[in-house]
């Protein structure tokens, strides 16, 4: 291991519940006792027999010791360190994303302080323009992130990292937006379609699959597919900025992401869960980042202030919403232009018309009887 943890001393924040389902959802079979304080679960694995028992009672005198044995005996079983198992246990219900950085200047445990903070801010960002992919799908997110994106970056946690190169470990908890759009976090016990559902497995089966589909392009030479994207599977300019950004402009930088889906989820969503990105990427992601903002650039901005808005009267089905927009044109003139917005964007158009704020929206016109932008960015001026 890297750092001097004592792993007996972490067994006492492992819930014998969560334990207990983690065993039954990768196969091990329950072993009948009339002893309620503990639970016995066996498995068999070609020759290998192995058996398992998890104290149920954190009062029991032998608790640690118990515990930790049961952990090392699954890590055996399934062939992995017991950090590993450790930190899927400390944190059920939840997928693993790991990003595997190997350079000339890693070595074993330690990692040059400059890369570190970079690994980990774009790790972040990774997952927050995978969500605002996600949610409001644009080529080029801008402005303040909302509350959802907020709450769910909140939730993720970096977990220790591991031997090999210098690994770390994006720990993302289940949770969903319910039909008010509101957050929410499940826990072990909820349904195992609500976890498969949720905002969280979107997200980690977006990242990978945005990645392998990336390589893909690259690796074909088909970097128009980068640049003209379907609009029900839009890849950011974000997306691409935070993934050039792990460290692959280094040169003879190998980034690798590895993804472990929570076992509770059986349909994983994603068939590459492990892809190797080396320093030859970074330029082809680098000119698809200047293409796609500039794409944006290009667009018209017009500032003004809103006359009209539109939308569901009954506020928990509303999901989109429709504003009229007047603005001076190139000649002063005035001129009104309609755009759809998400509900987020019309929550914020809402506030902007009540107080007489102006509003800044960036996109394409359809000039016509009736003029409507695409809205690649939406912005309240105070």
């Amino acid at each position: 291991m890297i750092y001097a943890v004592n792993f007996m001393d972490l067994t006492v924040k492992i819930s014998p519940l969560a334990f207990a389902k983690y065993l039954k959802d990768t196969g091990w079979e329950v072993f009948q006792s009339k002893k309620t304080y503990i639970k016995i679960f066996q498995y068999e694995k070609g020759h290998d027999f192995f058996q398992v028992i998890i104290p149920m009672e954190k009062r029991l005198h032998d608790y640690r010791e118990a515990m930790l044995k049961a952990v090392e005996t699954v890590a055996k079983a399934e062939n992995r360190s017991v950090e590993q198992v450790l930190l899927y246990l400390l944190n059920p219900n939840t997928d693993i994303l790991k990003i595997r950085l190997d350079k000339k200047d890693v070595e074993a445990g330690n990692i040059l302080m400059d890369d570190a903070i970079r690994i980990y801010d774009h790790a972040k960002k990774l997952l927050a323009a995978t969500a605002l992919d996600i949610l409001h799908p644009k080529k080029y997110h801008q402005g303040r992130m909302d509350d959802c994106v907020l709450k769910f970056l909140a939730g993720c946690r970096f977990g220790q990292t591991e031997i090999g190169s210098y690994v770390v470990s994006v720990v993302c908890p289940f949770a969903e937006l319910d039909e008010n759009e509101d957050y929410k976090q499940l826990s072990i016990f909820s349904d195992e379609e609500q976890c498969a559902n949720s905002l969280t497995r979107q997200v980690t089966n977006r990242v990978m699959k945005n990645i392998a589909y990336i390589k893909e392009q690259i690796d074909n030479g088909e970097m128009n597919k980068l640049i003209i994207q379907d609009e029900s599977q839009i890849i950011s300019a974000n997306f691409y900025e935070a993934l050039g950004g792990l460290n692959l402009d280094s040169s003879e930088a190998d980034v690798e992401f590895i993804a472990e889906w929570s076992p509770i989820v059986k349909n994983a969503g994603c068939v590459n869960n492990n892809i190797l990105l080396t320093h030859d990427y970074y330029q082809p992601i680098k000119t698809t980042v200047e293409k796609l903002k500039g794409a944006v650039n290009r667009s018209t901005r017009i500032i003004g202030r809103i006359n009209k808005l539109e939308s569901a009267p009954d506020v928990h089905k509303r999901k989109i919403g429709k504003i009229t927009v007047v603005y001076l044109d190139e000649n002063d003139k005035p001129k009104t232009v309609t755009a759809s917005l998400n509900k987020n964007e019309y929550d914020k158009a809402i506030k902007a018309h009540e107080k007489g704020y102006h509003v800044e929206i960036i996109g394409e016109i359809a000039y016509g009887k009736k003029s409507s932008i695409s809205c690649e960015s939406f912005v309240v001026i105070e």
